[in-house]
């Protein structure tokens, strides 16, 4: 893990994304990502997690400039990203790469393994043929994708070879932090977890940052060294990933943990249930946005707004009540 004060390879500052809807009437926004502020450091883990339209692929969007965020700051190795030139964007994507979902849409179904990985090292690179050819098959070794591999295209590859050979491509021109967003949410269980230990293998050799995005908690447990929960755009609740997941402070991610499937078999835990459904994005509470789903709301909750408070340390929860009350149980 990573404690040392070196500073941030990515540094999300204040970000605000809204969609502007329009209808009969009046148009109407909605608040997608409201205020959200993290940073990474080289070598280290982040996950986002949060059920779906908490804003976690918004974010990974905003950061890629895949989508324009309305307000707010990305920096990448200290250079802001939202206030340079698209044309000028080339040199920080060599810093910055994506991992996505569903390889089958993320990779060009026309070209070959060969000339999927031959692209970034063209773009970004300055290796000659023969050069970008080994570096290629480094690659493919890298990824424990055989060099057999390296003319077939993307429909002749298994569900997992395709997704390791996206995490190839990611990783041609050594970034420095790479996003993934699900990267194992359409794989099965066995090849999921050669996935996983392929990506802490290359951290570990080149000290790489993840921004982990997953529904996928036990994964989260594993291969993260800080988890930032989000509900509805905010972030509730972050920490070190052990004691959120130990002891998890806002209601919120009570409830998100308590549902998530236990390795032990035997071992219960107590579920944590929230009342209603989750509101509209186009239509927010004015206070806390749990408020009228939590257990443990009070008349204040309906008005203010909570911020992120500390619980021990760097674990943050963004509930006043939940902290008075010292509402910690055990997993």
């Amino acid at each position: 893990m990573i404690t040392t004060p070196t500073p941030p390879v990515l540094d999300i500052q204040h970000l605000h994304k809204e969609f502007r809807l329009r209808g009969t009437g009046r148009d109407r926004v909605l608040t997608a990502v409201d205020e959200v502020s993290f940073t990474i450091h080289a070598g280290q883990t982040v996950a986002l997690v949060g059920e779906s339209g908490s804003g976690k692929s918004t974010i990974a969007r905003c950061i890629t400039r895949i989508t324009e965020p309305t307000s707010g700051d990305v920096l990448v190795e200290g250079r802001s990203i939202i206030k340079m030139p698209s044309r000028k964007l080339i040199d920080i994507y060599r810093s910055l790469q994506m991992v996505f979902q569903d390889p089958n849409s993320s990779l060009d179904p026309r070209k070959t393994a060969r000339a999927t990985l031959d692209e970034p090292l063209r773009l970004h690179t300055s290796l000659t043929s023969h050069q970008r050819e080994q570096r290629i098959r480094e690659l493919l070794a890298e990824v424990d994708l055989s060099d057999h591999l390296i003319d077939r295209l993307p429909r002749q590859l298994s569900g997992g070879q395709r997704q390791r050979l996206g995490i190839a491509r990611a990783m041609a021109v050594d970034p420095r932090i790479i996003l993934l967003d699900e990267p194992t949410a359409s794989l099965d269980v066995s090849v999921r977890g050669q996935i996983i230990r392929l990506l802490e293998r290359l951290q570990e050799n080149k000290g790489i940052a993840y921004l982990f995005i997953s529904h996928d908690l036990g994964v989260v447990r594993r291969i993260s060294d800080r988890v930032l929960v989000m509900y509805l755009g905010t972030i509730v609740e972050e920490g070190p990933t052990e004691e959120v997941f130990t002891h998890p402070v806002h209601p919120y991610t009570q409830s998100l943990l308590s549902a998530a499937p236990l390795v032990e078999v035997g071992r219960r835990r107590e579920r944590v249930r929230l009342a209603g459904e989750i509101p509209s994005p186009v239509d927010l509470p004015a206070g806390c946005r749990l408020v009228g789903r939590c257990p443990v709301a009070t008349t204040a909750c309906a008005t203010t707004e909570p911020s992120l408070l500390n619980v021990t340390g760097s674990h943050r929860a963004a509930c006043p009540v939940a902290l008075d009350m010292q509402q910690v149980p055990s997993t």
